[in-house]
């Protein structure tokens, strides 16, 4: 008889726990004031690369920003996942910068989170650019903690589509500000 009830009970404590495991996302959803939000998804947000005319040394080039347009706050843990590549050959991914603050902000509907991405967007002086402008490079980011990326497109301060060149092989994103 005891070994039926401990067959009985270990059945019920799994069935019990798959349940709460399921059901995450809908308990998130459904979450009391003051819970903390869902990791931010790439559905969730609008990204935007914008480059930085007439950069001076130690600036950034370019600032990657990501605008929540659900209705639902959403935890923005780590750093995005930027990447700029051609086709299968050579790519360069984006770091954070050496000294950047850890991330944890809440993101709030309609809120902007924006990193100063650093990299060399001009030629080098020995004449050489990894990545350059005629080449079309593809450009995915990723927000912390998702799978699935979105493809963006270098743009200046009005929208204007703007090819983008990486001629050193690496990028670094600082430290983000809120919007």
């Amino acid at each position: 008889m005891s070994t039926r009830t401990t067959a009985v009970a270990a059945a019920g404590l799994a069935l019990l726990l798959g349940a709460a495991g399921c059901g995450r996302d809908d308990a998130a959803a459904a979450a009391p004031a003051g819970a903390r939000p869902a990791a931010c998804r790439t559905a969730q947000l609008s990204w935007r690369l914008t480059g930085l005319p007439g950069r001076a040394h130690h600036s950034p080039a370019a600032t990657l920003s990501a605008t929540l347009r659900s209705a639902r706050a959403c935890a923005f843990a780590g750093y995005p996942e930027l990447d700029v590549y051609v086709g299968k050959g050579p790519d360069v991914p984006a770091r954070p910068e050496r000294g950047a603050g850890p991330v944890r902000v809440e993101l709030h509907p309609g809120h902007t989170l924006t990193f100063p991405v650093f990299y060399a967007p001009s030629v080098l002086p020995d004449g050489s650019c990894f990545l350059p402008a005629d080449t079309t490079p593809s450009i995915s980011v990723r927000p912390p903690h998702a799978h699935d990326a979105s493809l963006l497109r270098l743009s200046d301060a009005r929208g204007r589509f703007e090819r983008m060149q990486v001629c050193g092989t690496a990028m670094r994103l600082g430290s983000p500000r809120l919007r």
